[in-house]
């Protein structure tokens, strides 16, 4: 008997890199609402806007990355997400870090996608 094929796991770490900045989304609205001259529901829109990102660069990227190869891509996403969130934590001015978390989203997703992508490609997915 062969043993069951598994995810490889650049895949996955791909994948929980990419997943991480939503799932801490908590976590870091409540840190924009008491380092920032920000509301709660400013602080919360920024999240938003991170989301928004994340998903625009799904919608925008998953029929593309054979096209623009995923190894290519998933550099470029991991770049964009360690720059934007990078640049929004270096700093307090708020149209920096909404700036940065917009640029990190988008990487965050791009990951994402590309991750999701390749794990759909496998031979069984399941």
């Amino acid at each position: 008997m062969f043993a069951p094929r598994t995810t490889p796991w650049p895949l996955v770490a791909l994948f929980t890199a990419g997943y991480l900045p939503p799932y801490l989304l908590p976590t870091t609205v409540g840190r924009l609402d008491t380092s920032l001259p920000l509301s709660t529901t400013q602080a919360g829109a920024v999240g938003s806007a991170l989301l928004l990102s994340s998903a625009t660069a799904g919608f925008l990227l998953a029929s593309r990355v054979q096209r623009f190869g995923a190894r290519a891509l998933a550099r470029f996403g991991l770049a964009l997400a360690f720059l934007g969130y990078g640049a929004a934590a270096l700093t307090t001015a708020v149209p920096a870090v909404v700036a940065g978390a917009v640029v990190g989203g988008f990487g965050s997703g791009t990951a994402m996608t590309v991750a999701a992508a390749r794990i759909a490609a496998e031979r069984d997915p399941h």
